[in-house]
């Protein structure tokens, strides 16, 4: 049996907790000129104790090992292989690499943690899996489903790192693969309002009937017809 080949930029994270996921729909940014651009986009939290500690793992080259060494080696190859011998690569700013310090944003749930920074071309768009298997493997994610992952669940999360020297500069970005939802996680974003919890009978004049107020009827014949469309 053939040895399957594994690729050197290619890493799996492991338990990485998912922030600002575009999966189901693309990600639009308006360019500096105007224009459009849409991307699927995923960032993976990462507990810095446990990176730094060498506890957070990912799968790279077909084994189990610690996330920073994994991604230190993709990072590593991907340099390689766009500027060579390492005395050749540039030193980059925090900003132009795809792993991150999370300390440095003012985002929720980002204190205390690096963050992966992954996205794709349109036309690139990741697999997105639940926990669960039929007969074919890993069943498909459905948006809002069962085992669909959302912004603020635990996942698995497969990049691909690549070095960028072009015209928009000089970077070390992943490219965004695939996610699986591994388990629940509180979701990131305020959980919407109770008027039942919020709203004390006392708070209110006397209880009527719907049909007795003059809530939004027919308008006057007399009014302009116009307003936001």
């Amino acid at each position: 049996m053939t040895e399957k080949k594994h690729d050197p930029m290619k890493v799996v994270l492991i338990n990485v907790r998912a922030s600002f996921l575009s999966i189901y729909e693309p990600n639009v940014q308006t360019q500096d000129d105007g224009s459009k651009r849409e991307t699927w986009k995923a960032n993976g939290l990462i507990d810095k104790e446990a990176y730094d500690s060498g506890t957070a793992m990912a799968k790279y080259m077909g084994k189990m090992m610690p996330a920073k060494k994994a991604l230190a080696a993709a990072s590593a190859a991907a340099k390689e292989k766009k500027w060579g011998d390492k005395s050749k690569w540039p030193k980059l700013k925090p900003e132009k690499v795809f792993i991150r310090d999370g300390d440095l944003e003012d985002w929720d749930g980002y204190e205390g943690n690096y963050y992966v920074s992954a996205n794709a071309q349109l036309q690139d768009k990741p697999a997105v899996v639940t926990n669960r298997k039929n007969s074919k493997g890993w069943i498909p994610a459905e948006p809002g489903g069962a085992g669909a992952p959302y912004s603020g669940c635990y996942i698995n999360m497969t990049i691909v790192v690549w070095a960028q020297d072009n015209e928009h500069g000089k970077r070390v970005n992943a490219q965004l693969k695939a996610l699986q939802f591994r388990e629940g996680g509180e979701a990131f974003g305020a959980a919407p309002s109770d008027p039942n919890d919020d709203f004390d009978d006392d708070m209110v004049g006397e209880e009527g009937e719907m049909e007795d107020d003059d809530f939004g009827g027919a308008e006057d014949e007399d009014e302009d017809e116009g307003g936001l469309v």
